[in-house]
């Protein structure tokens, strides 16, 4: 069976908790016979994540922002969500053959694009998870769910499934 790397992103959305499509991804991988033993994550992801929420947090504060207690459950489903990667050893440390690819990434100017089209470049961590989705565990590329970018085609061996399309292709067939 194939194995599937979430995204920090996708991490993101399902600790929502709005229905966006990557939580509808989720639900969906059981009926897809994906087991919880194939979802794995790279070993910043907990980092990323937790460190944006809580720069969301502090961002909410200073502008007295009323999203406070909104922000705090998504924390907290977060790290609910995170803990069983963790207690359940699916969290994909860097080895010397991730580290070179990452290596290689580093150089690459890897443009990505928010869902309103502003585009950023790949930052380290964004680029430690593609390594980890295209070098993979014993010899088999994770497939990497995230929302599908142009830069995804320019790493080497990276297989995307996105969870955006998946979940319009549900809804079309339904």
């Amino acid at each position: 069976m194939a194995a599937y790397l979430l995204s920090s992103q996708t991490i993101l959305d399902i600790a929502k908790k709005l229905n966006l499509p990557a939580e509808r991804w989720l639900r969906a991988a059981a009926e897809r016979r994906i087991v919880e033993d194939d979802l794995c994550i790279s070993a910043v992801v907990p980092m990323t994540v937790m460190h944006t929420v809580d720069s969301w947090i502090s961002e909410a504060r200073r502008r007295r922002g009323g999203n406070l207690a909104a922000l705090g459950a998504m924390k907290r489903n977060a790290e609910r969500f995170l803990g069983g990667f963790m207690q359940n050893e699916r969290i994909i440390p860097m080895d010397h053959k991730i580290a070179e690819r990452w290596g290689d990434l580093l150089d690459m100017d890897l443009v990505f694009a928010d869902e309103d089209g502003s585009t950023y470049g790949a930052g380290s961590a964004e680029k430690v998870e593609l390594a980890t989705a295209s070098v993979g565990r014993d010899g088999r590329p994770f497939i990497y769910v995230d929302r599908l970018q142009d830069a995804h085609a320019l790493v080497p061996n990276l297989v995307v499934e996105c969870p955006i399309a998946f979940a319009a292709s549900r809804e079309a067939g339904k």
